[in-house]
C-alpha cells in the first residue's frame, strides 16, 4: 500500500482495536506484506510523511514500513503536547501491528527524537529493540537540560549562533544564496497572509495544516529534556550543511547513547536524503542494517 495525498491525513490508517477502542490517529501503512520486523518511522518537523515512499521503494519487497504522522494536523483533534505523549501514543499505535517486537524505529529530523524517546519507554516496559534508525535527526543543546531557565538560555546562545550561520552559508554558494531567498520569499509570504488572514488561515493555505500543532510542538520541543540510554544509534547523515549544529559529527548523539553512534554519510543536503540518487544509497545501506541488526 502506498500513501497517497489523499491518505495522509489524520484518518490515514483508521486501524482500530475492538478489545480496548483505541483508535490509531497516527500509523499509516506504506507497505504491509513482508516476513521481516516492519520498520516504523516517526515524521519530521515538516510532519510529511509521503516522502517516506521514495524510501520504502528502494527496500526489500518483503520489508514492512509503517509512518506515523502527528496528531492534530488539520485542527479537528487536539495535538500532543509533550515529547513523551507523542511516543507513548505511537506505541500504543505500533502494537496494533507487532504486540512484543522486536522493535525497529526510525526518525526523520526531529522525528528522531520521538523515535529515541519511544526506544526510551519501550526499554522501560521490557520490550526488544531491534535499532534505532536517526535521519539527520539533531539534539538540540536546550534539550541536555531540564531547569527552564538553563533551557531558555542555552536556546538564545543556539539562536545567536544559528543567525551567524546563516549569514555565512547564504554567500557561501549560489545554490545556498539562491535557498535562501525562496526561504525568505516564504517567510514574507506567510507575514502577508498572517496580516491579511490570521495564522490559522495562513497555515491552512501555506502549509495544508493547523496553526495550533506548530504551536504546540514548540512547545513541546522546549520542555524536553533527553536522558541519555543505554543504546546504539545508526546515524545517516547530510554532509552538506544547511542548518547550524554544535556537533556537526555525531550532531549531539555521542552523549546520549551509551552504546555508540555509527554514522553513515550520505551527499546532499537534509532536505535531498529522500530524493534520487541519495535513496538509492541510502536505502541499500538501512536494508543491510535491518537484515543484521540484534
Amino acid at each position: 500500500m502506498k500513501i497517497s495525498e489523499g491518505n495522509s491525513s489524520l484518518k490515514a490508517s483508521d486501524l482500530s482495536n475492538s478489545e480496548n477502542n483505541v483508535t490509531s490517529y497516527s500509523l499509516v501503512p506504506i507497505r504491509e506484506n513482508g516476513h521481516k520486523e516492519p520498520l516504523f518511522i516517526v515524521h519530521g518537523a515538516d510532519y510529511d510523511i509521503l516522502k517516506f515512499n521514495s524510501l520504502a521503494n528502494v527496500l526489500d519487497d518483503d520489508q514492512p514500513v509503517y509512518a506515523l504522522q502527528a496528531k492534530g494536523l488539520k485542527g479537528d483533534v487536539k495535538p500532543h503536547e509533550t515529547v513523551e505523549a507523542m511516543a507513548s501514543q505511537y506505541i500504543s499505535e505500533i502494537t496494533h501491528i507487532t504486540k512484543e517486537g522486536p522493535y525497529a524505529l526510525a526518525g526523520f529530523s526531529f522525528g528522531g527524537i520521538i523515535a529515541f524517546e519511544m526506544v526510551k519507554q519501550l526499554k522501560a516496559s521490557g520490550k526488544h529493540i531491534k535499532g534505532l534508525f536517526l535521519f539527520d535527526s539533531y539534539v538540540y543543546p536546550s534539550y541536555f537540560y531540564s531547569h527552564p531557565k538553563k533551557k531558555k538560555i542555552v536556546s538564545l546562545l543556539y539562536a545567536v549562533g544559528q543567525l551567524g550561520f546563516m549569514g555565512l552559508n547564504m554567500f557561501s554558494s549560489v545554490s545556498n544564496f539562491k535557498r535562501r531567498v525562496n526561504l525568505l520569499k516564504i517567510k514574507f509570504s506567510g507575514l502577508y497572509l498572517k496580516l491579511k488572514h490570521g495564522s490559522e488561515k495562513q497555515y491552512q493555505l501555506q502549509f495544508n495544516r493547523s496553526a495550533t500543532i506548530d504551536e504546540m510542538h514548540t512547545l513541546a520541543y522546549k520542555r524536553y529534556h533527553i536522558i541519555p540510554q543505554n543504546i546504539k544509534v545508526e546515524l545517516f547523515r547530510s554532509t552538506n550543511k544547511i542548518y547550524f549544529a554544535h556537533d556537526y559529527k555525531y550532531l549531539g548523539w555521542k552523549k546520549i547513547a551509551l552504546r555508540g553512534v555509527q554514522n553513515h554519510i550520505l551527499p546532499g543536503n537534509h532536505s535531498q536524503m529522500f530524493l534520487s540518487p541519495v535513496v538509492e544509497e541510502f536505502g541499500k545501506t538501512l536494508q543491510t542494517l535491518l537484515n543484521n541488526e540484534d
